[in-house]
């Protein structure tokens, strides 16, 4: 059975997943990152396809810091709980693979994080862009 979480209890998971995202990003480690999303998890990146489920995922990340994408740094804007279900709104910096290298760049991003029948919490639907 899974339990019930509040805005606090939410808000403390999440910012916990975003304290390893930034970490595992740090250390260019995609598999970390792509643990932090469900098995049938969606991505939907900027400027290309859906991307689904976490080996597809890893696969993105994998690619996205040999292209030079690295310094990932989230704000979270809001957490709203539904259940067992939250949706968080925030924004973002990065390094983002640009041709010949990479860009620093901001933007904003919404995740739908879902607890699974272990307690754990996971992103199932992930969405970014840049704000230019």
């Amino acid at each position: 059975m899974s339990q019930r979480a509040g805005a606090f209890e939410f808000r403390t998971e999440i910012e916990q997943a975003i304290t390893v995202l930034e970490k595992a990003a740090k250390a260019k480690d995609a598999a970390t990152i792509a643990n932090l999303y469900a098995e049938d998890a969606t991505l939907l990146p900027q400027a290309a396809p859906l991307i689904k489920g976490r080996p597809n995922i890893r696969q993105f990340w994998e690619s996205f810091f040999a292209g030079g994408g690295s310094d990932v740094k989230i704000g979270v804007i809001e957490i709203t709980p539904l259940g067992d279900i939250a949706y968080e709104i925030g924004r973002f910096e990065a390094n983002m693979p640009s041709p010949g290298g990479s860009v620093r760049s901001q933007g904003k991003y919404v995740v739908i994080w879902k607890r699974q029948s272990d307690a754990s919490i996971k992103m199932c639907v992930d969405i970014f862009n840049t704000n230019s």
